[in-house]
């Protein structure tokens, strides 16, 4: 495979783009330098960018244009990102309400690609973006999977929730030394095939939930014979620190996670794992809570500006996850700001009455140890009222619901109705991603 990936990177991959209209090894080549500039010079990249698409938008696209005006700025008035605080956060809502709006109008069609977002909370966002951002997303892809010790051309295994139909990303998954997995089809039948499709890659790219439970499955039963990647890659969803926990004691590899939204790639684990690296040369990312940034260490919302789609601008993007923002510099010198963790979407944040905030890792460590649980799902429908929906097997006992209850109500208080109900099944989403908790009660 060593003479197929020397091939792919110098005659394959170059026809492959030619074809596309895509430039992701010259931006992957910039990418691999600026990581390791100092914050000064990656903040005026930023700036710069920033200024570049502020003055599009606000000529190009309908929508911001109108924003400008209304409010009585000019371009000159966002010329740093600490400016951008100016302009208000695009909602989900915004983007679907004015969809056409938001196109530029100086954009080739022959440079626009449409897609749209899994919709993990059932209402999938259609969006567009042109040639050259998605040629800038996947450098830092791959500027990732090199921080794992991936080479483009390298044999990798991709697990995905559908099984593939179109031919020509058949043909593109035969030429990127991709082997592709639909989770769709994953049962411990299957598992033996599956397995040793694994096998191939030198490393594993998929959701964190299904390769968490591939790796439950390998363990329960036992397997001895099993892949050894190099690395596994998780994006998706969120990387529970159980999931991370039994996927690297199963693969005996280390786990590389990343985040992004809307085509936009916006933070990834580097080999120190120190906190996630945001992908600064193309993002500006901000965590806000009531409106204004938050204090290091501290939960917020997570907004983010696009410096690259021109072709339909994220300014200020409100993509409903929260995380909490980095600090001081990681030990593998790269210049680029920290993330500390993303905690999940808004939707899978409990908040009470008397304004106390439970995320979904909390439930995910109680459930860790309980053996009696195979599964559980937490639902806020109101401020003041959760049920605990739990499936179990043999060695559920009734002072398990106790306990559970006991924990659960600690952390809500006495002025929220708990509720525990044993069910036959949780299903997850369209998306096939499983929600642990889903609250109709939004924090920020």
């Amino acid at each position: 495979m060593l003479g197929y990936s020397a091939a792919f990177r110098n005659l394959i991959f170059p026809l492959m783009e030619s074809f596309q209209g895509t430039e992701i090894r010259k931006h992957l080549a910039w990418l691999k330098k600026t990581q390791w500039l100092d914050r000064n010079e990656i903040e005026e990249i930023q700036n710069k960018k920033l200024r570049a698409l502020i003055h599009h938008a606000y000529k190009n696209v309908p929508y911001y244009h109108r924003v400008f005006k209304r409010l009585g700025l000019t371009p000159d008035d966002v010329r740093r990102k600490e400016e951008l605080s100016k302009l208000p956060v695009l909602e989900k809502d915004d983007v679907r309400k004015n969809l056409k709006h938001l196109l530029a109008q100086n954009i080739p069609k022959s440079r626009i690609l449409g897609t749209q977002s899994s919709g993990s909370t059932g209402e999938p966002l259609k969006y567009y973006l042109d040639k050259t951002s998605y040629s800038i997303g996947w450098a830092h892809t791959f500027r990732c999977w090199s921080w794992a010790g991936y080479n483009l051309g390298d044999p990798y295994v991709k697990i995905s929730m559908s099984v593939r139909t179109s031919f020509k990303k058949k043909v593109q998954d035969i030429l990127m030394n991709c082997h592709y997995i639909p989770f769709s089809d994953v049962s411990l039948e299957t598992l033996p095939n599956l397995l040793k499709t694994m096998k191939k890659g030198k490393i594993i790219r998929g959701f964190a939930s299904s390769i968490y439970i591939i790796a439950k499955l390998i363990e329960e039963e036992n397997i001895r014979e099993i892949p050894e990647p190099a690395a596994i890659m998780t994006t998706g969803d969120t990387l529970f620190p159980h999931y991370r926990e039994v996927i690297e004691s199963v693969f005996e590899c280390e786990v590389f996670d990343g985040y992004g939204g809307e085509s936009t790639p916006i933070a990834f684990e580097c080999e120190e794992h120190f906190n996630y690296h945001l992908c600064d040369e193309s993002v500006v990312v901000e965590f806000l809570k009531e409106g204004e940034e938050v204090a290091p260490g501290e939960l917020g919302s997570i907004v983010f500006t696009n410096l690259d789609n021109f072709v339909m601008p994220f300014i200020r993007y409100k993509i409903n996850d929260v995380g909490v923002k980095g600090v001081g510099d990681c030990p593998c010198g790269r210049g680029l700001s920290l993330m500390k963790s993303v905690e999940g979407r808004n939707t899978d944040i409990i908040v009470t009455p008397s304004g106390r905030f439970i995320v979904a890792q909390f439930f995910a460590n109680l459930f860790k140890y309980i053996e009696g649980v195979e599964q559980f799902q937490i639902i806020q429908e109101r401020i003041d009222k959760v049920e605990v929906r739990i499936v179990i097997n043999e060695k559920f006992r009734e002072t398990d619901e106790d306990y559970i209850s006991s924990r659960i109500k600690g952390q809500l208080g006495d002025d929220v109705e708990l509720t525990i109900k044993i069910v036959s099944s949780i299903p997850p989403t369209e998306s096939g991603k499983r929600r642990f908790v889903i609250s109709n009660v939004t924090p920020f």
